[in-house]
């Protein structure tokens, strides 16, 4: 199979080719057609000197054998019965059979006013004899002038400059594959480059990028190769971290349900502690439960797989009644929230989802006696701020936070309720941005447009 590049090559050179040699013709016919239309010139005004001697037969003779002379031609003329008057046959001797059948052929022809101009062959190349008859006026009186020349000086002229244009046409084909070589080695290379890349790419190497500048669409395909291979990349990452975080996740419940089964199944419990080693089992399986349930939630949720049953929502009331629902957990952290009605059309379900999370997050790092305060307001856009006054998060992980499973050291920072909730408010048109301070505690800022 020929590369773009060899098809390439041969597709320019052989347009190259084509056009020159077409060029190259053309140029010969317009040389033909130049020669002849400057000798027809040159025969008229020599016809017309000897027309103006006619009546005087001493300068016509000497005219005429200065012209036949300087021409190397045949001249004769010819009065208005027919008969000939005049002639200078010092030249072309070999060829008077033609010429006088040209003369006879043409001569009532010229009598009648009509110039002849003619050659022996349709290309003036390949003919031996130009012959002009020309019309002469002198006192009322029809006369036919006919001059003859050989074509040979005209033919070598000819034949010198057409040789001329063959060794230009020779090199200008060779320049033309240099040319076309060199055009499509610069067209090609890029496109080699981009198809070796992707090569790479579907073979699971990312980390190619492309470095190719020609300010047109190539560089510009080059660029999204460099995007798709860098957001693969990112992809990768996350796939692996995501198998790495959910195996970590999973390993250690699986790994506590083991050792206490296999306790009470080997009897070594006491029988007092037997229904706390079960507890632990079973909350160890909701924990599963849930971790299975997020993902699953999550993905569905990445994925638009979810019919969102929008409404009229007032945020006030929604983080009101999820206050009242995070009680058993929250301890003796002080929950207070501020601002007014603020109304949004949304899914109340998800939405309180998003929201649980969130707070259930402050509650998770904030001490037992921290507060946490919420303000709803709508100075524009309709906006929720959700502030504790825990542990805080230091400035490097905050853009990591909404990853599935993201840690920071051995505290769960974020996990999957985070990523949960980032993408349900994405479906309400919304954003969430974090600010944080080491020891000073987060603030979760949502706003909906």
């Amino acid at each position: 199979m020929k590369g773009i590049r060899s098809k390439l090559i041969i597709y320019t050179s052989l347009l190259m080719i084509i056009l020159l040699v077409f060029n190259v013709l053309l140029q010969s016919n317009i040389l033909n057609r130049y020669y002849s239309n400057t000798e027809k010139d040159k025969l008229i005004s020599y016809a017309q000197i000897i027309e103006k001697n006619l009546l005087t037969p001493n300068k016509l003779t000497s005219e005429t054998e200065k012209i036949s002379s300087t021409l190397n031609a045949r001249i004769s003329i010819y009065d208005g019965s027919g008969n000939i008057i005049f002639k200078e046959y010092s030249h072309m001797m070999g060829m008077t059979g033609k010429i006088m059948n040209i003369e006879k052929n043409y001569l009532y022809d010229v009598l009648n006013g009509k110039i002849i101009y003619r050659t022996d062959e349709i290309m003036l190349r390949q003919s031996k004899i130009i012959s002009l008859g020309y019309p002469a006026k002198y006192n009322g009186d029809t006369f036919a002038i006919f001059i003859h020349i050989p074509t040979v000086e005209i033919n070598n002229a000819i034949t010198n400059i057409s040789k001329q244009f063959t060794y230009l046409l020779l090199i200008a084909i060779i320049l033309s594959f240099l040319g076309a070589y060199l055009i499509s080695n610069k067209f090609t290379k890029p496109i080699i480059e981009i198809n070796t890349a992707a090569k790479k790419i579907s073979k699971g190497d990312y980390n190619v990028r492309l470095k190719i500048k020609t300010n047109d669409e190539i560089e510009e395909l080059s660029n999204t190769i460099n995007s798709m291979a860098e957001n693969l990349s990112k992809t990768e990452k996350l796939r692996r971290d995501f198998i790495a975080n959910v195996t970590h996740e999973f390993r250690t419940p699986l790994g506590i349900i083991k050792g206490y089964a296999e306790a009470l199944y080997d009897d070594i419990v006491p029988f007092e502690e037997r229904k706390e080693y079960i507890q632990s089992i079973i909350e160890e399986v909701d924990r599963l439960n849930k971790l299975v349930n997020e993902n699953l939630e999550l993905s569905k949720i990445e994925s638009g797989n979810i019919n969102l049953k929008f409404q009229r929502i007032n945020l006030y009331d929604l983080i009101n009644e999820i206050r009242d629902k995070v009680k058993i957990i929250k301890g003796n952290r002080n929950i207070i929230i501020s601002g007014k009605d603020v109304f949004i059309e949304g899914d109340i379900d998800y939405l309180e989802m998003a929201i649980l999370n969130i707070i259930s997050n402050s509650i998770k790092h904030t001490k037992d006696d921290g507060i946490i305060e919420i303000y709803i307001s709508n100075e524009g856009k309709p906006k929720i701020e959700i502030k504790d006054n825990g542990e805080g998060i230091e400035e490097k992980h905050l853009p990591f936070i909404f990853e599935r499973f993201y840690r920071v050291k051995e505290k769960g920072v974020g996990g999957l309720g985070l990523s949960i909730a980032k993408e349900i408010i994405k479906l309400h048109n919304g954003t969430i941005e974090v600010e944080s301070k080491v020891g000073e505690g987060t603030t979760f800022i949502i706003q909906f447009n």
